[in-house]
């Protein structure tokens, strides 16, 4: 069963993302948060897999405070749900730590597919918020934090078990990250992606 906790100041919007939700198998709301505050206890308590959170709330900003989610419960997977179709706001929930990005705009079919992936492991980005990074051309290419650690220790020499060992990853997880990397950056290799972060300044 996959636990949602719902984090939009606006109630009838929060309210009838619950309904959608329940209705899909295997997931169930646990529970509703209209503050900052309030999603911050509940993630604590309720230990949701998934925390779907609004950029704006009453009491902040909801991508600065996905650092404090994630500490309040470490195991949670954020997806930010919002209205704002920025690609510099999609690169920075996803640098602070967010998994997915769905537009309040997306289909309930898409909203759906964003749950379950990000659940099983994955990261996620709508269509359109897709479209913004791709025509972003000047941005440098979107990594997450997981992603990043594991370039760097790339860049530091260590090899895919070493990395394995000092992440407490599984050697094939780690294998799966390498070659979705060297995809992700456009690489052959794991010496032009050494070369491609470092001239970037992605580690």
């Amino acid at each position: 069963m996959i636990n949602v906790v719902i984090a939009d100041d606006h109630r009838l919007v929060a309210e009838g993302l619950a309904q959608l939700i329940g209705r899909l198998p295997d997931t169930a709301v646990a529970g509703i948060a209209c503050t900052l505050g309030d999603a911050v206890s509940l993630a604590g308590s309720c230990r949701p897999q998934i925390l779907l959170l609004d950029v704006g709330m009453p009491d902040g900003d909801g991508i600065d405070a996905i650092p404090q989610l994630l500490e309040a419960c470490p195991s949670c997977r954020i997806i930010m749900l919002t209205m704002y179709a920025e690609a510099a706001v999609v690169h920075r929930a996803m640098e602070c730590g967010a998994s997915g990005f769905v537009l309040k705009s997306t289909s309930p079919e898409e909203l759906a597919e964003a749950i379950s992936s990000v659940a099983a492991g994955g990261t996620f980005l709508c269509r359109e918020s897709q479209a913004l990074i791709d025509n972003d051309t000047e941005a440098p290419p979107m990594l997450t934090p997981r992603e990043r650690d594991i370039l760097r220790l790339i860049v530091g020499g260590l090899s895919q078990k070493q990395i394995a060992d000092r992440l407490c990853l599984g050697f094939e997880t780690v294998r799966s990250y390498t070659k979705y990397l060297r995809k992700k950056l456009g690489c052959a290799n794991t010496a032009s992606m050494v070369r491609k972060a470092i001239e970037q300044h992605l580690v």
